[in-house]
């Protein structure tokens, strides 16, 4: 579980105030085999890291579950993501936001490098006999052999199933971060500053595919499939 891995709460817990939501209850499946065996397990769900300022609105989110350092990296942007935006005025901060997933969804889009934020010096002068080295939050194209890769080496691991969980974890960071990352983009480019409430729902269904509001979660249609009373049961 990422969320258990020490680097990734020590980063969470130093950086942010954490908060832990559950969209809908966890999906519980039963098979009564007749025998008197019955099977009992939850369905595997998915996760939504939203980043709010200090009055509760949504600035960005990482979909679904990612390979560590790459989810570090993330966090540590959209830590720079709440300074940056905190450091304009507040008339303007809206407007800084919508531009900042406009531009990242465009990127996206045309399968370009994404702006990054970065910590820069910069010399003002204060008087004849001194200056002033203050830390700036900078968004810009970065150098891509400056950008955080995830080690390409696989893990070593005690089972096939273990490297089987690696390279599926390995290929969800990678929708995450094109597909995924990019309908995010556009929503908040529309949404503008709202609560996390407005943009929860939108981002499981249309993103996540897991729509909160289907009672099957998106399985209605393989659990009815070559069941012979559908229809019946739908009209009880």
């Amino acid at each position: 579980m990422l969320f258990s891995q020490e680097s990734v709460a020590d980063f969470i817990n130093v950086n942010f105030e954490p908060v832990w939501q559950t969209v809908r209850p966890v999906p519980i499946v039963r098979i009564d085999f007749g025998n008197g065996t019955v099977l009992t397990r939850t369905l595997q769900g998915n996760i939504l890291t939203s980043v709010c300022n200090s009055d509760g609105m949504v600035l960005d989110a990482l979909p679904g579950i990612y390979l560590e350092k790459t989810y570090l990296d993330r966090l540590n942007q959209l830590r720079l993501l709440a300074a940056y935006v905190k450091a304009k005025p507040a008339e303007q901060r809206g407007d800084t936001l919508a531009a900042y997933h406009k531009t990242q969804a465009e990127a996206l889009a045309k399968k370009d490098t994404t702006e990054r934020f970065v910590l820069k010096q910069r010399i003002a002068p204060i008087g004849k006999m001194s200056i002033e080295r203050r830390i700036e939050i900078v968004l810009e194209k970065p150098d891509p052999t400056t950008l955080v890769q995830e080690d390409a080496t696989k893990p070593t691991v005690s089972s096939p199933e273990g490297l089987k969980d690696w390279d599926l974890l390995a290929q969800d960071t990678t929708l995450n971060e094109t597909t995924r990352r990019r309908q995010i983009h556009e929503l908040l480019c529309d949404t503008g500053l709202v609560r996390p409430d407005k943009i929860t729902k939108p981002i499981y269904k249309d993103v996540l595919h897991a729509d909160l509001d289907d009672p099957y979660l998106g399985l209605g249609k393989v659990l009815f499939a070559n069941y012979p009373f559908a229809q019946e049961d739908k009209g009880k």
